[in-house]
């Protein structure tokens, strides 16, 4: 038996050493390691020596111990058994109380003659919000099968209105490759959903109702922060007199809580979209700070669900992110841009929740 496993530790050995030269071998945390020399190009040494394992259901991770790298050595997961009926399932449900939430919506609108129906109000306000929200979930899914990440289709979570959903979820089975990969990962979602939803919002404004403030005297409206993005368009494209409100259409409010998903979603914390992009640019200290940091941002833009979720993560987890495989190669300086741009679209989508009650 001993020597069955000292010739697997040298096979094993000679196989890592194709790729990185090998100094010793060593234990890990329980696990098979070895203590490796790498070079500028570990990146690509590095998926290499995935796909040379893979036969042998094995994942290496190249970390950094004591001023050393290892390779450490883990049993490949089991792929996951993904049943895309419920996916399918959950969509459909999502769809109909989208639409409840948009038929709803539309009613004060349709009371007031500015809509003649309700049933179309609520269309347009599900078909809006649920083309972000998948076009988001795809985007992470697109980049999982690009880089060989085990990952699930998109489970949409219903929600009672007035806004019907409470998101989306694709859940991963394997850690990104590297770090450009995780960083690849996170961002995808919020750039392609952030896309669609500046349009969605330029079709929105186009649709919205601009009145004169005495149209509406006696009535009681409920005023929702604008966005810094709707605030822009809405001055580009429709220019509201000084006074005027402007009512907003379904397809707009859509694209209204798309931004705020998406600003939830980079929340630099966790597990979200921003917590990967955290991790994957400053690593696994900074991420647990950065996470923390997030439960208070989230509190002073009075996201409460969503600073108890991440705080509850934190201390069940002690914020543990698992990384990439590879976490020792640096991060390519073009994934530097990306970070800046999903810092603008954060800046440009996040809205504080202070719904508010007018009296006209």
């Amino acid at each position: 038996m001993e020597t069955d496993t000292t010739w697997r530790i040298d096979e094993l050995r000679g196989i890592i050493g194709e790729f990185f030269p090998v100094d010793q071998v060593i234990e890990d945390g329980g696990r098979l390691a070895f203590a490796v020399r790498t070079s500028q190009d570990s990146r690509r040494r590095f998926l290499a020596l995935r796909d040379r394992l893979a036969p042998m259901n094995y994942l290496p991770l190249l970390r950094r111990r004591d001023g050393r790298d290892v390779v450490a050595l883990v049993p490949t997961p089991p792929r996951g058994r993904w049943r895309w009926p419920v996916n399918a399932l959950l969509f459909a449900v999502t769809l109909g109380t989208t639409f409840l939430a948009g038929y709803t919506g539309s009613q004060g609108l349709v009371e007031s003659g500015l809509m003649r129906s309700a049933i179309s109000g609520g269309l347009a306000f599900s078909i809006s919000l649920m083309l972000i929200l998948l076009t988001h979930e795809m985007g992470h899914k697109v980049v999982s099968i690009i880089r060989r990440i085990d990952a699930s289709l998109p489970y949409f979570i219903p929600m009672v209105p007035p806004i019907g959903t409470m998101g989306a979820v694709i859940v991963t089975r394997t850690p990104a490759p590297n770090r450009d990969a995780l960083l690849d990962l996170g961002a995808s979602g919020p750039i392609a959903g952030f896309v669609v939803a500046v349009g969605v919002v330029i079709v929105g404004l186009t649709k919205s109702f601009v009145l004169d403030a005495n149209a509406v005297a006696g009535q009681v409206l409920v005023n929702y922060p604008d966005p810094l993005l709707v605030r822009l368009l809405a001055d580009l494209i429709v220019r509201p007199p000084e006074g005027a409100l402007l009512l907003m259409h379904p397809i707009l409010f859509a694209g209204w809580i798309g931004l705020l998903v998406t600003s939830l979603n980079l929340l630099p914390a966790g597990m979200l979209d921003g917590g990967h992009t955290v991790r994957a640019l400053f690593g696994a200290r900074f991420h647990v700070a950065a996470s923390w940091a997030g439960v208070v941002v989230a509190l002073a833009l009075r996201y409460w669900l969503m600073a108890a979720l991440i705080a509850v993560f934190l201390l069940t987890s002690r914020g543990y992110h698992p990384g990439p495989l590879d976490d020792v190669s640096p991060l390519s300086r073009s994934r530097l841009v990306v970070g800046f741009v999903l810092l603008g679209i954060f800046i440009l989508s996040v809205v504080p929740i202070e719904i508010t009650l007018l009296r006209f």
